[in-house]
């Protein structure tokens, strides 16, 4: 029942956002919180990241701590990424898709540039998503290895790892991002492991191995390891905030975010390849209206990603294109905004589009 009203739900909000921006006077709205995936590195850097807007930033120094409370940013330290035992395992076709698009078979010593042109070219045939929205029946990462966290029994190497970030933590931050979490082929995990988990899963349930099934226990393994590292995290550092940002894209259920007790959960709604209008206006209701479903204390943040160079096979966005994309998420109900990459924000042009729709008068 909790399924059918969750999906009528999102039908009903789906669908009412069409006419959205004519409702709505975009021009007298301006978002409230802007969180960066790119560290102030300087102060130049620092200084345009406050003008722009950004109110909540990742930082990996002490330096890049200090640069950002200067300027009125909250810092959050570092990012984890899940641990385990060994690499997640694919099946035999999304393996291979995997090493052709990522160039395992060329030769290590080929100049650096020569092999990122290739794997560029790769990656454009296979209409490879970067970790997005699959849009082909087959996609996987582009070279990151995911840890199969599923197979870390009682979160051994993840608290140690935790232990690590959390205890080097210097004072002044706001709390830590997450990211990484979900699997390399957007569906599971097929190591002997997580393939013996599935079958007791079926058989304590008296379930048949079925693709709904096994979506179903991929999703809780998924959703259970979020939750257990931000216990782990809010029981070592109560005052830390979390902010994540739900990817890997996990097929089966795209916008998963609500179920995961982040303090600050970004969940995309503006992929780097360009998405419809109708498609960006109903993700960002649904992300902010549903933000609640599960834990009250969640803020549901849209997600924006933006790449500024048109030489490679990320989607690329124009300035404009960025504008058009911002306006839609403001008509749609979104106040706060999640940006990677974040240095996009003080690229020139693109400064100017987040200036306006997120910069503050003391920054003007």
């Amino acid at each position: 029942m909790k399924t059918f009203l969750l999906l009528a739900s999102m039908v009903i909000c789906f669908t009412g956002c069409r006419t959205m921006e004519k409702e709505v006077n975009i021009d007298n709205l301006k978002f409230e919180r802007l969180f960066s995936w790119g560290p102030p590195t300087n102060e130049e850097t620092a200084e345009k990241y406050a003008q722009a807007g950004v109110t909540d930033i990742i930082v990996y120094s002490e330096k890049q701590l200090e640069l950002a409370t200067k300027h009125g940013m909250r810092g959050y330290w570092t990012c984890f990424t899940p641990d385990g035992p060994h690499c997640q395992v694919m099946n035999e076709q999304e393996t291979k898709h995997f090493n052709y698009i990522n160039g395992k078979d060329l030769d290590p010593k080929m100049p650096r540039d020569e092999r990122m042109k290739i794997t560029s070219m790769r990656k454009g045939e296979k209409n490879h998503r970067y970790g997005g929205e699959m849009v082909t029946d087959i996609d996987t990462l582009n070279d990151a290895e995911i840890k199969c966290f599923i197979s870390d029994d009682d979160l051994v190497l993840t608290k140690k790892k935790l232990d690590r970030i959390l205890n080097t933590a210097p004072a002044g931050v706001s709390g830590i991002y997450i990211d990484y979490i979900g699997y390399m082929n957007h569906n599971g995990c097929y190591c002997e492991n997580c393939l013996a988990k599935y079958r007791k899963y079926l058989s304590e349930r008296k379930l048949e191995d079925t693709t709904k099934n096994k979506n179903d226990f991929y999703l809780g393994q998924l959703v259970d390891y979020y939750n257990n590292v931000i216990d782990y995290i809010k029981k070592q550092r109560p005052e830390f905030k979390v902010v994540m940002h739900a990817y890997p894209d996990f097929k089966p259920l795209p916008l998963l975010g609500n179920r995961i007790k982040a303090d600050y959960c970004g969940q995309t709604v503006a992929w780097y390849f360009q998405w419809p209008k109708e498609k960006i206006q109903r993700y960002t209701k649904y992300v902010t209206e549903h933000a609640k479903d599960y834990y009250p204390n969640v803020e549901g943040i849209p997600f924006q990603g933006v790449n500024t160079n048109s030489n490679i096979s990320l989607g690329y966005k124009t300035p404009a294109d960025v504008e058009r994309e911002i306006r839609q998420i403001l008509a749609a109900g979104g106040r706060t905004l999640m940006v990677c990459d974040g240095p996009s924000i003080i690229e020139p042009d693109y400064f100017d589009v987040f200036r306006k729709y997120c910069g503050k008068e003391n920054h003007e």
